[in-house]
């Protein structure tokens, strides 16, 4: 009865381990939930961004605010990845600390039961051992000692498998963590690739309209100068459009010609 009475506030911090260790998982599942939710709205809000840049209603404070928006978003999002890492740390140690205290009472039941198991000779009415009886006893004690063993090394083996599981509980969550972040570096750089494409496409429509304006432009320059009626003020006025046209198209060439450059050193 004193045994177990000793015995209970350990069951009561083994069962509080426990209950904090389910906490503890509940918890970073949660925060996993709106980690992943947070990233999602992330992207959206970015995609969102760069069209309202494209559009005639943005303007560089309007930008500047969406953009700030932006900012704050992803430093929630790496705030509350640093508190997951945290907890994840945290019921690790829970773990251990509940894998120590167990074997601290396993420990302690093993030497109980050694004490608990003192022989008392048999004697006969004459208070002598009957050798049958003695024989009997060794016996006995033989069989309480190689079940003692028994269970000391059974013990020893849950331990030993509770260990091993939660190492393995470890290296299966950084492979888990190794293969995410693998995908989302592929995943990045597709999405990437794409926007190069897209831009590059873009820009190339932009200046193959351009090419044509520009010789439209050029061609009624010509035969504006072979008109003598054309004022001196109206030649100037088409040759500095068409200078300014030609930068704004060399200008669409060179940011071709480095995306292009960038998309080929992430394909290559």
């Amino acid at each position: 009865m004193t045994f177990i009475i000793q015995q209970a506030p350990a069951q009561n911090e083994i069962k509080t381990l426990k209950k904090q260790i389910k906490i503890q998982k509940n918890k970073i599942s949660a925060n996993e939930e709106v980690l992943m939710s947070g990233i999602k709205a992330l992207k959206r809000v970015k995609a969102n961004l760069d069209n309202f840049k494209e559009s005639k209603k943005a303007t560089k404070e309007s930008i500047t605010r969406k953009e700030k928006i932006v900012d704050n978003i992803q430093l929630k999002l790496t705030k509350l990845n640093s508190q997951i890492e945290n907890q994840k740390r945290e019921l690790v140690s829970i773990k251990r600390k509940l894998a120590r205290k167990k074997s601290k009472e396993d420990n302690k039941i093993e030497k109980k039961v050694k004490k608990t198991t003192i022989t008392k000779p048999i004697q006969n009415t004459d208070n002598t051992l009957s050798e049958l009886a003695l024989r009997k006893q060794e016996l006995e004690n033989a069989h309480r000692k190689l079940e003692e063993i028994r269970k000391a090394k059974e013990i020893a083996y849950l331990k030993e498998q509770e260990l091993l599981h939660l190492e393995a509980e470890k290296l299966k969550q950084i492979e888990n963590e190794i293969k995410a972040e693998e995908k989302s570096i592929v995943k990045e750089k597709s999405t990437l690739i794409s926007d190069y494409e897209d831009d590059i496409s873009i820009n190339q429509e932009i200046l193959s309209s351009g090419k044509e304006g520009l010789a439209r432009m050029k061609t009624k320059l010509e035969n504006a100068k072979l008109d003598p009626t054309t004022s001196k003020e109206s030649i100037t006025r088409k040759e500095a459009i068409i200078i300014k046209i030609e930068e704004r198209l060399n200008k669409i060439q060179a940011e071709i010609d480095t995306k292009q450059l960038e998309l080929n050193k992430l394909k290559g």
